[in-house]
């Protein structure tokens, strides 16, 4: 698949030969499920260093000579077994030397841990990671709103389907210092009932769910709860109750969305009437930081993907198109969509942390013991198989971040190199047999303040060494896809260009300028008054600005300002477009007609809006083949 940026791991441990002591190749064989353009072996140059390399005769079909001396899978189909030569010549001045190479093509060998037709894997879910806060995310309840119920969006389940609910928080900034933790709430909670309906407010079709046959289950402190086996649901809604003991706490989930007809209502009890039917009972709605269940797992169908998530609050973000019903981040949003068929997820990503901070899964530890307790549990269900088929990490964001101690170039990508090393070498020991997915890290900057990340300068990299060392270590993935990593993903085209460092001289990627930016960005067609509320915008522009941007007012000036998400774009026909919020916005400066608007993909120079989101998945939709097979 050319131009997607693709690194597929093809090391196997063969001999490091092929092609006599002279010309020969750092392997000898690959994986059948290898993409056009992926890495099967580097050539070792015969005569030190500044050979040149070419084909001698016809090149077979699966194979490719690729600049820098590496044979690359070529176009033509790939077989179990199948054995391709070619032949090489290396040159340098009057020196030469031909040899033929041999590389066979084999099947990714499956563990025992991997799961069978049957077993319990991650079904699809709208559902993203646990938790929203910035702060803590086990809270006190409010006095009198001990119980909560919430109903929330959910997708169609086939039969065999369970709900998982976790009592643990996840917490970036802990009592002990800015690192990630699992957060225990201190006591126990009760999931007094889980109900689903067909029909928005609780009508159409009711089904109940149990625990080993009860209607409701006490969660320990720290624990969680996977329910018994669900007929199959053709999709609507899930309505579930909790209640927390007086003074004490339970976790957060997201933010309710009432355009999918999410509803939420605190009470001072449970009350059974609000798992019957009808529209949820009890005091003023309260669409924050309301509780729902973090997973879905289903009978695996034997070839369906089920994608265990890890990552930092890159994996996360709403999902401004309406139709899809999916709160999450790009890549789930790819792995999600039908297109080309709908991959199972677990998500557990984490706000604010580092990979380095999920080390240890001993129990207690409070780094990734209480999320491995679940998911061994799920394991041991499934007689020893993990409920994932495939584990695709988006972290090592913060493990960059993180790095002000590096003072060169050299010395950060070397560190990082050892942290992602150290990343998955813990992924493959814990989760032995499962194929690991990593995509590229998005770039982090600071910015000048009257720009905004709008335009190139002014962005710049933080840790100041952290530019031209992030370019370094992106390109070193996708082009070595290091060990035990099956498959490296280049994310980084819609999001970062780049531009000089003002510091090293050289390239690092900063947030890109969108499509709208380029062209020349648009002009206010309307005035907006200062402190009116307005929930639609009118502009003049040559290029209709994305769905999923940040809103910029005038930047460069004393009157720029961010506010609001574009959540739709009206072209009238007549050079002008209307751009629809996705929540109302007041602006705190007045903006005149011709006034310049522009837009952003990033709004604080770590995160990405909407709009790169949607554009990750656009690049992960046809990979979702290739994925399916490693």
């Amino acid at each position: 698949m050319p131009g997607l940026g693709i690194g597929l791991g093809v090391g196997l441990g063969g001999s490091a030969g092929g092609g006599g002591p002279g010309l020969s190749a750092s392997k000898t064989t690959y994986y059948t499920t290898i993409s056009q353009g992926a890495l099967i072996a580097s050539l070792t140059d015969p005569f030190g260093t500044g050979s040149t390399y070419a084909v001698v005769g016809s090149t077979p079909a699966q194979l490719a000579l690729s600049s820098g001396g590496k044979i690359v899978a070529g176009a033509g189909a790939q077989v179990d077994g199948q054995a391709s030569t070619i032949v090489i010549r290396a040159t340098k001045g009057q020196r030469a030397v031909e040899e033929p190479l041999t590389f066979t093509s084999i099947p990714i060998p499956r563990a025992a841990s991997y799961p069978k037709a049957g077993d319990l894997v991650f079904g699809l879910s709208p559902y993203r990671t646990q938790g929203n806060s910035t702060t803590a995310l086990a809270y006190v309840p409010a006095s009198g709103a001990l119980n909560e119920v919430s109903d929330n969006f959910m997708t169609a389940q086939p039969a065999g389907h369970r709900f998982v609910y976790l009592n643990v928080g996840f917490n970036s900034a802990t009592a002990s210092g800015a690192t990630a933790r699992e957060t225990l709430p201190g006591n126990s909670n009760t999931i007094d009932g889980s109900v689903t309906f067909t029909q928005v407010n609780g009508a159409g079709t009711r089904v109940a769910g149990t625990f080993g046959g009860a209607a409701s289950i006490i969660m320990p402190d720290g624990g969680y709860a996977i329910e018994d086996a669900r007929p199959a649901f053709a999709g609507g809604f899930h309505r579930v109750s909790i209640t927390t003991p007086s003074g004490g706490k339970r976790n957060t989930g997201w933010n309710a969305d009432t355009t999918f007809g999410e509803y939420r209502r605190r009470g001072s009890a449970f009350a059974s009437s609000n798992l019957a039917s009808g529209q949820i009972t009890g005091s003023a709605p309260d669409n924050l930081r309301g509780y729902k269940p973090h997973a879905v797992l289903v009978p695996h169908n034997g070839s369906t993907p089920s994608i265990l998530l890890i990552g930092d609050s890159i994996t996360q973000q709403n999902d401004l198109r309406f139709d899809a019903r999916q709160l999450v981040g790009g890549i789930v949003k790819a792995l999600g969509d039908p297109t080309n068929g709908s991959f199972g997820i677990g998500n557990f990503g984490h706000h604010g942390a580092s990979m380095e901070d999920f080390l240890d899964v001993t129990a207690g530890s409070l780094k990734f013991s209480q999320r491995y307790a679940f998911l061994a549990a799920a394991r041991d269900m499934n007689g020893g198989r993990w409920p994932m088929t495939h584990i695709w990490s988006q972290g090592l964001r913060n493990d960059f971040s993180g790095m002000t101690t590096a003072q060169t170039v050299e010395d950060q990508l070397a560190i990082m190199k050892a942290r992602a090393q150290a990343w998955w070498d813990f992924l493959a020991k814990t989760f032995p047999g499962i194929p690991i997915i990593q995509s590229t890290v998005s770039a982090r900057v600071t910015n000048d303040s009257s720009t905004n990340y709008v335009l190139l300068d002014g962005q710049l990299p933080r840790p100041f060494t952290a530019g031209p060392a992030l370019e370094a270590f992106n390109d070193w993935m996708v082009q070595n896809t290091p060990a035990p990593l099956a498959l490296v993903v280049d994310l980084r085209e819609p999001q970062r260009e780049l531009r000089t460092d003002p510091n090293f001289g050289t390239p690092s990627p900063v947030w890109a300028r969108l499509a709208f930016v380029k062209a020349g960005g648009g002009k206010m067609a309307t005035a907006l008054a200062a402190g009116t509320a307005v929930t639609s915008l009118r502009i003049t522009a040559t290029t209709a600005p994305a769905v999923g941007s940040a809103c910029y007012f005038e930047p460069g000036t004393s009157s720029m300002e961010m506010k609001g998400t574009i959540n739709t774009v009206a072209d009238n026909g007549d050079g002008t477009f209307t751009i629809g919020l996705a929540s109302s916005i007041t602006p705190s400066f007045a903006h005149a007609v011709n006034a310049v608007f522009m837009t952003s993909p990033t709004t604080d120079g770590t995160h990405p809006e909407a709009v790169i989101h949607e554009l990750w998945a656009a690049l992960i939709r046809p990979l979702k083949p290739l994925i399916a097979s490693l």
